[in-house]
């Protein structure tokens, strides 16, 4: 894994994300060439050219990480990488034609992109078959060998066998109890590890069990180069979760994270004002047809107002377009289930577009939210989630936001297992924040509105 602005990225994701850059650079210039060929400045427009040529590879790049191309545990079969890089680059079709009549200057050349598109499509698919089939394909495997107790063993098996796509391999689990571990030759682990070509090991053990295992012999594999992962860590790293059923407190205060800037903070203000100011503008027609279908579906109010738990604890009105029945809370406050009966049908096609979280906008500008961040809650739920998920309070760190780390990996909350679930999403989130991170939610907040995922 690499580590990129504190955030996790899968090294073979990585390579792939640097060859489809390439790739796209290339066949941008192929098809200027092509078309515009000047054997006597040829050296002078390659750099000339450059802006237009980033410009059509950074749009073709936003919208592969939009469809989910970088996704991880992405099912790499034939059929879906050719269905998605097909959309993708439909998508960017249309990208470059908007940013052509908004940005004329932009210079993006018709007969240029019509032979860069099709270039590629088909040069990134082939790559990315090929490597798949190829022996290439392998040399990302990690070969990890696990040493700790059964049940946190067994924790880091289901981890593996959930992101299978991440190219790891088991090599051998060894309890601390085990001979290996025990042995007065502080070699033995070590020449152990080696023999066996282990790439990691990950240490599976809890608070309580630490003080029995032997240092000497993981420190004697740490200085021989061999690196040395705690579970928990395994866990945030391959899962993009902070596993909470088996966080040890101590991992919590060593663990890098948590810090941010002033600096850090005025950047993210400046990119929700105007991520948000965009978005109004764009979406002012679809607010106001919106508006109008709210006030004829039943004739109730268009905007509904909700108290929600801010930043610190802070209580704020949060806006939506009003997609459930005016009497929807009669019997008292609830979470929305799976075809819920009080969502109205006009309600039904918002909350599955997304539509209906646009007044949020205005919370944003406001201060009260940000775009990115983790979904703000009511105060009775609240209550309820803090004494039953322990840190759930320490999500409430930073602003809330319309998006989030955990609104683009996981489905709808429910139930109380399907908030612990977001909320170890969060807790990345509020751990690992970055802008980096946060357009990388940006970008994937498009595929989860425009396939529906999650909503109810």
């Amino acid at each position: 894994m690499l580590r990129l602005f504190g955030h996790y990225i899968d090294r073979r994701m990585a390579v792939l994300a640097a060859g489809d850059a390439l790739i796209l650079l290339a066949f941008f210039y192929v098809g200027y060439f092509t078309s515009y060929a000047n054997p006597d400045t040829f050296a002078s427009e390659l750099a000339l050219y450059l802006p237009q040529a980033t410009l059509f590879a950074g749009a073709a790049m936003l919208s592969m990480v939009a469809i989910g191309l970088y996704e991880r545990g992405i099912d790499f079969t034939a059929r879906s990488v050719t269905t998605r890089l097909a959309t993708s680059f439909a998508a960017t079709f249309i990208l470059l034609a908007v940013i052509s009549y908004v940005i004329p200057e932009a210079k993006l050349w018709r007969s240029a992109v019509a032979v860069a598109i099709p270039g590629s499509f088909i040069a990134i698919l082939v790559m990315r078959l090929l490597l798949q089939a190829s022996p290439l394909g392998r040399a990302f495997e990690r070969r990890i060998l696990i040493v700790g107790e059964p049940d946190r063993i067994r924790d880091v098996e289901r981890i593996v066998g959930e992101t299978r796509q991440s190219a790891i391999r088991i090599i051998d689990r060894l309890p601390s109890a085990s001979a290996v571990v025990r042995s007065n030759d502080l070699t033995t682990l070590r020449r152990f590890a080696e023999d066996h070509d282990v790439s990691e090991i990950v240490v599976a053990l809890g608070d309580e069990q630490f003080p029995e295992v032997p240092i000497p012999p993981l420190l004697e594999c740490r200085l021989a180069g061999i690196p040395l992962t705690d579970h928990v860590a395994f866990a945030e790293r391959e899962t993009g979760r902070v596993d909470l059923t088996r966080l040890q407190k101590s991992w919590l205060v060593f663990s890098d994270g948590f810090d941010s800037s002033r600096l850090d903070m005025v950047a993210k203000r400046i990119l929700d004002v105007v991520v948000s100011l965009f978005v109004l503008i764009l979406c002012a027609p679809v607010m106001i047809l919106a508006a109008i279908a709210v006030r004829l579906g039943d004739g109730g109010p268009v905007i509904y107002s909700q108290t929600r738990v801010g930043r610190g604890g802070q209580l704020f009105l949060l806006h939506k377009f009003r997609s459930m029945r005016t009497d929807a809370e009669k019997m008292g406050a609830q979470w929305a289930t799976e075809n819920d009966p009080r969502i109205t049908p006009v309600g039904r096609f918002l909350r599955a577009t997304r539509i209906d979280e646009l007044p949020q906008l205005w919370n944003v500008l406001r201060g009260e939210m940000s775009f990115i961040g983790p979904r703000p809650e009511r105060p009775m739920f609240v209550t309820q989630l803090e004494r039953e998920l322990p840190y759930f309070r320490e999500r409430h760190r930073i602003k809330p936001g319309i998006s989030g780390w955990a609104q683009v990996n996981y489905a709808y909350a429910a139930t109380i297992e399907d908030t612990r679930i977001k909320l170890e999403y969060d807790m990345y989130y509020v751990k690992n924040w970055s802008l980096f991170l946060d357009f990388l939610i940006i970008a994937q907040t498009l595929r989860v509105v425009f396939t529906g995922n999650g909503a109810r």
